[in-house]
């Protein structure tokens, strides 16, 4: 028997989601944003679909757990199949990295698969899900073996301008986008003086993905990046 597939619907234009390609010959896992799914302590019980206000779960997922979750647009998977997620604590699913980089140290990359739907309408859904996997981003770099980053991987970060540098520590949180409407960000770790990006994402109206490996960047085009940032008063040294 067809296992069930969850397709959403954008509440802005009505389209469907459509399946996401979960691999990449680039990087080494291909998942969704955090924003695309949240995560609750309810199990069985969940608030309407259309509640306003729910209290967001702030314990991290443990391999084996089964969890509860709320999915939004554009997520679209079938019943049982993996697929990865980008997880961050709760401030930083909130407000995002530069505004609790202290946070990087706990996100990760969680693989799950859908155990049952436990209400669904055209826009959202709750979901109990099996986490399988939990990958933290800060050990990327002893995960995964480096990969040549001259191949463009900075290029859409020239192309939207003005990209914004939040430091903390040895990381690089950059972003860059156009008004709101898109963009892309990514998550840079210095290891002695060398650039490695171990998390990008890439977002639009209809996409919110996330990309995890381990990119050895060139350091001239990461000074240049920095340089561009500090001239335009968008590098921000967060303590």
């Amino acid at each position: 028997m067809a296992q069930e597939v969850i397709a959403l619907t954008c509440r802005t234009c009505g389209s469907l989601s459509e399946p996401v390609k979960m691999e990449s010959e680039f990087f080494d896992i291909v998942g969704f944003e955090n924003d695309v799914m949240e995560w609750s302590d309810f199990e069985n019980e969940v608030p309407p679909l259309d509640a306003p206000h729910w209290v967001r779960s702030d314990r991290p997922p443990v391999q084996g757990q089964v969890r509860t979750v709320k999915v939004y647009h554009p997520f679209h998977m079938q019943a049982g199949e993996p697929f990865w997620m980008l997880y961050t604590p709760l401030s930083s699913s909130l407000n995002g990295w530069d505004s609790h980089p202290e946070e990087i140290a706990q996100s990760a990359f969680v693989q799950c698969s859908i155990e049952c739907v436990i209400a669904r309408n055209e826009c959202q859904a709750w979901l109990q899900v099996k986490v399988l996997e939990v990958r933290m981003i800060h050990d990327f770099d002893r995960y995964f073996p480096a990969r040549n980053g001259n191949d463009g991987y900075l290029d859409d970060f020239r192309m939207f301008r003005n990209p914004s540098i939040c430091h903390y520590r040895n990381w690089l949180f950059i972003s860059a986008g156009a008004e709101g409407d898109l963009g892309v960000w990514g998550l840079v770790k210095q290891i002695h003086s060398r650039y490695h990006m171990l998390a990008f994402g890439d977002w639009g109206f209809h996409k919110n993905t996330v990309f995890g490996g381990n990119i050895l960047l060139p350091t001239q085009s990461m000074e240049e990046l920095i340089a561009q940032a500090l001239q335009n008063h968008a590098y921000e040294q967060a303590e």
